[in-house]
């Protein structure tokens, strides 16, 4: 749809730098700060699925860093989205593969993990498209652009209003008539604010495949970026609850986690951080249709051996 609407209905640049800018700053944070400050940790042992999906974030980092002359050669903004390809992952799809799945326990689980890999992975591709892209921001501009970063401060943010609202004291001061009605007229906007982050988000993305879909010159690091992300990523994700004995729901949830296709919010990135946002397009494109069957394959692995 994103590509119909660009290419036949509103071809102004204009328009579309506005909506990502949108999408950027606004929306994609309103979802991910209200799912992380509504989600209930207390039932969770968050130990084991702290360290797997900390471990491997770091492996798909290491990864992707590993084979970077193959799969991009000396294009540093090619490698980005390369990178970006390897290691995030689609927020929206984790939540509900993972609510289909474990139903409210999947949620909680779902959320916990958001908590753990959106800051890590939003901070590891920051600093890499900070190095390797058109921009190169350095000193204080580096760090702005990786501490101010709009979606690791809604995660943040997020956590802290968790925290907070876990607090007997606070949570009894919020039931009062003045501040319940307060918070609630927050949330509401910041929910459906969130709510329009998947679909927009996916026209963007859509909007930004310009001419051939997939041309020749970027087949090989689309190829790469699917291979990483869908092979050894899961692969080493499953064989880490195998070597810690970590079993059960939460470690179906983490395979799940590391087998999906990258983050919508991936060629946004790259646009506001001076990427390779054509090419980011085509490898979020590339893994979300190919998603629909390797991630049911992972699935069906995971839940044969955890469960």
């Amino acid at each position: 749809m994103g590509a119909a609407f660009r290419r036949r209905f509103i071809q102004s640049p204009d328009f579309w730098a506005g909506l990502e800018k949108l999408t950027y700053f606004v929306l994609l944070p309103s979802l991910l700060l209200t799912g992380l400050a509504r989600a209930d940790f207390a039932r969770l042992e968050p130990g084991p699925i702290v360290l797997v999906l900390s471990a491997s974030a770091l492996f798909s980092s290491l990864l992707a860093y590993a084979v970077r002359r193959p799969a991009a050669g000396s294009d540093g903004p090619a490698f980005t989205s390369v990178f970006q390809g390897t290691v995030r992952f689609n927020t929206y799809i984790a939540v509900t593969t993972a609510a289909a799945l474990f139903g409210s326990d999947g949620i909680a689980i779902a959320a916990l993990g958001t908590a753990v890999l959106v800051p890590l992975v939003n901070l590891a591709s920051t600093v890499a498209l900070a190095h390797h892209g058109h921009h190169k921001p350095r000193g204080a501009a580096l760090l702005r652009t990786v501490f101010f970063n709009p979606l690791i401060l809604a995660c943040v943010i997020g956590l802290a209003l968790n925290l907070l609202g876990s607090i007997p004291a606070v949570g009894e001061s919020l039931k009062a008539p003045v501040p319940s009605a307060v918070v609630q007229l927050i949330a509401s906007v910041l929910g459906m604010l969130g709510g329009a982050a998947l679909p927009i988000g996916l026209i963007c993305v859509g909007a930004g495949l310009h001419g051939r879909v997939f041309a020749r010159e970027s087949l090989r690091p689309v190829v790469a970026a699917i291979l990483l992300r869908f092979l050894p990523v899961p692969a080493a994700t499953l064989g880490l609850c195998l070597a810690l004995g970590f079993s059960g729901p939460a470690a179906v949830v983490c395979v799940v986690f590391q087998s999906l296709p990258t983050a919508t919010s991936s060629y946004v990135f790259s646009r506001r951080l001076g990427g390779d946002a054509p090419l980011m397009a085509q490898i979020t494109a590339a893994q979300t249709i190919l998603s629909g069957a390797v991630l049911p394959a992972w699935i069906l692995i995971a839940t044969a051996v955890l469960l």
